[in-house]
């Protein structure tokens, strides 16, 4: 794992700017045409599609988070694809496993995915449509292989304490050792004691990533088996 270097990954994020909006160009466009609001995510105000400044630190650590995925990716909740979008620009062009759990009720869950795909054809999506809390044990029981082998895990589905606590023992089983936890919206009480727990029990620790405001993640690394 390479080291969070700020003022490093900063530049190389502001380089690729142009990128950047022209794919959420393109996402908007796909995201209006649906007729659906857009909820939370990395760059707009939640229910809207005006950009929130604040969130530029949460980009900044997600597209330096997809850098340290080498092999294998899996975020829960996909929602618009705009935390994938900035995981995939953040890495090379090497092949990708990147799974996606997302419970499938807005319309332009599929096109944005579609979209993405198109625009990073080496990696490899495996979409799993359905509540987590079901899908993600069943998926996992069927992908034994892949246990343990996660270099980044996003999780960002439903804030239940059922749904995330579910979702953070799941993400747990599919992260490797020395591999990344993103907690997002860590803002919400039931996501901040699961994110304490974790690092509580000595498996996780906090990365020294820059202060989110907004929608907060916290960035773990796994340094044991919990």
């Amino acid at each position: 794992m390479s080291a969070y270097d700020t003022a490093a990954v900063i530049r190389s994020y502001e380089s690729r700017t142009n990128e950047v909006n022209q794919e959420l160009d393109a996402l908007k466009k796909i995201i209006v045409s649906s007729g659906e609001p857009l909820e939370g995510n990395s760059f707009y105000v939640h229910t809207t599609l005006h950009l929130y400044p604040a969130l530029f630190t949460k980009q900044v650590n997600l597209f330096w988070c997809g850098s340290q995925a080498a092999t294998r990716l899996c975020e829960i909740g996909f929602n618009g694809g705009h935390s994938a979008l900035l995981f995939l620009m953040g890495r090379d062009t090497r092949p990708l496993e990147f799974t996606v759990f997302d419970i499938g009720q807005h319309a332009y869950v599929k096109p944005c995915l579609s979209y993405i795909q198109s625009r990073f054809p080496h990696s490899h999506f495996e979409y799993i449509e359905g509540d987590s809390t079901v899908t993600m044990p069943a998926w996992i029981e069927r992908n034994a292989a892949v246990v343990g082998t996660y270099d980044v895990v996003h999780v960002d589905g439903g804030h239940s304490e059922h749904c995330v606590t579910s979702d953070m023992k799941n993400a747990d089983r599919l992260v490797k050792l020395g591999g990344i936890l993103i907690v997002d919206d860590t803002n919400h009480p039931p996501i901040a004691r699961c994110a304490d727990a974790f690092v509580a029990s000595n498996a996780y620790e906090d990365l020294p990533v820059l202060k989110t405001e907004g929608y907060p993640h916290r960035v773990l690394r796994k340094v044991r088996g919990l």
